[in-house]
């Protein structure tokens, strides 16, 4: 394998790690986003539940303001604020009712029956108000203050049950981007250690010793050192390139070392030749 492909190999195992790392950044956002709706659909749902029960104060609130009116006017202004809250508070419980959370739907079964209860009730107390019949509406508002109470009861329960979620759903939140950040903290390190000593590795092995070496052989040949051992070079790098042109040309400059002495021993015997014709 070339050079060139074993850098190139290098640089791919290099984007490999990259795109793990993308990859687990993808997952871990989408993990977290998931974790952030859940902490927020925790949070609307306490809200929702603190939202009623505070209906429900309301609604206890214009009631006695019924029981303790001086005439019908009066009381009717106090059925009328009654009236608007009773159907806010049906409409809270037609969307509890509705909502897509199974847990949630399970939650309003606790409450519903005393909710619905107290709205039929309630009713009856602004119907009775606004006849003018203040005692009778009073009756039936304080009939119904232990269904009330038990109701306001649940939403309590249901207030404190919604808030450990809702803490527990933040602390898994913080826990999970913690955890995260160290994982990523360690996979940066990781790969930067691993990106530098690759490289490294690959520039000494690859390229600087093998350049050395023939850079070594070509200056000792150059000097006249044919003995200079050169490696028989089989791969197909630009390295064993180098080594198999280094070898050609030592054996052309032994081939020419050898054509020199032939010539410079011809020459020395024709003179030995000349001298003995001259002696003859």
């Amino acid at each position: 394998m070339s050079i060139r492909l074993r850098l190139m190999a290098l640089i791919a195992a290099f984007g490999v790690m990259a795109l793990l790392i993308t990859g687990l950044a993808l997952v871990s956002l989408d993990r977290y986003k998931t974790m952030m709706s859940e902490y927020g659909a925790a949070y609307k749902h306490a809200y929702d539940i603190e939202r009623i029960n505070r209906m429900v104060s309301s609604i206890v609130m214009e009631s006695r303001g019924i029981y303790l009116s001086k005439d019908t006017a009066e009381a009717s202004v106090f059925a009328g604020h009654l009236t608007r809250n009773l159907d806010q508070l049906e409409q809270a419980l037609n969307d509890w009712r509705l909502s897509k959370d199974a847990e949630e739907r399970e939650d309003y079964k606790l409450i519903e029956a005393a909710a619905r209860d107290l709205i039929a009730s309630r009713r009856t107390v602004v119907k009775l108000a606004n006849e003018g019949d203040i005692a009778k509406a009073t009756a039936v508002g304080t009939g119904d203050r232990d269904n009330r109470i038990t109701l306001q009861q649940r939403l309590d329960s249901l207030v404190v049950q919604a808030h450990k979620e809702l803490a527990q759903t933040q602390a898994e939140a913080v826990a999970f981007s913690q955890q995260r950040s160290q994982t990523f903290l360690i996979m940066a390190l990781v790969s930067i250690a691993a990106i530098l000593g690759l490289s490294a590795w690959a520039i000494l092995h690859f390229i600087t010793r093998p350049l050395r070496h023939v850079a070594g052989t070509i200056i000792s040949l150059s000097e006249g050192h044919l003995d200079t051992p050169v490696p028989e070079a089989e791969g197909k790098d630009e390295v064993d390139a180098l080594w198999r042109a280094i070898g050609r040309l030592k054996a052309h400059a032994i081939e020419a070392e050898k054509i020199v002495a032939a010539q410079r021993e011809a020459e020395r015997l024709q003179a030995l030749e000349a001298r003995q014709l001259i002696l003859d």
